[in-house]
């Protein structure tokens, strides 16, 4: 054994004794201290500081844009008589309406017309969601030569829409 192995092998014994432990022990305090510290104030403040009105107006914009290019492909494959391109698009388009919902629910508003704004576009994303699922009910109708099932399944896609658009247009109106 060295001088340096027998150096080493004397410290270890040493930050064994309890004297020692309690000195290791009590040197990391300051830091848990501190880190605990830090956490408490982390956590009390608001998880949104930062977000306002001008974030949900921003997401919603985006949203509504993606919403209506989906619609205008439905539209060109329902003209052209592609059932199973409207259906896969239909499909796609009610998968977006979800997103939307999903995107918009956390984001807070920092005012109350943000507030109504923000309840109004969910109302209107969750109407396109129904929209997606009866527009694709539809194609699926027309693939079976299920005309008259077909019919009622846009008609009634159509009265969503229509509700849809207004309350996304009274959103966009408070938000600006």
């Amino acid at each position: 054994m060295t001088s340096l192995e027998r150096g080493l092998s004397a410290r270890r014994e040493a930050d064994q004794t309890p004297s020692a432990r309690r000195e290791r022990r009590g040197a990391g305090r300051p830091t848990l201290l501190a880190l605990s510290c830090l956490s408490a104030v982390a956590l009390s403040l608001p998880a949104s500081a930062g977000a306002s009105d001008a974030t949900l107006r921003v997401t919603l914009a985006r949203w509504s844009h993606q919403i209506a290019l989906d619609a205008h492909g439905i539209g060109l494959s329902a003209s052209r008589r592609h059932p199973r391109r409207m259906t896969r698009r239909a499909r796609h388009f009610r998968a977006d309406a979800l997103r939307a919902v999903r995107v918009l629910a956390p984001i807070p508003s920092s005012s109350a017309s943000g507030q109504r704004a923000k309840r109004l576009a969910l109302a209107a994303f969750r109407d396109y969601a129904i929209v997606g699922r009866q527009w694709a009910l539809s194609g699926q109708a027309r693939l079976r030569g299920r005309k008259v099932a077909a019919v009622g399944h846009a008609r009634l896609a159509e009265r969503y829409v229509r509700k849809g658009s207004r309350l996304l247009t009274a959103a966009g109106k408070l938000l600006h």
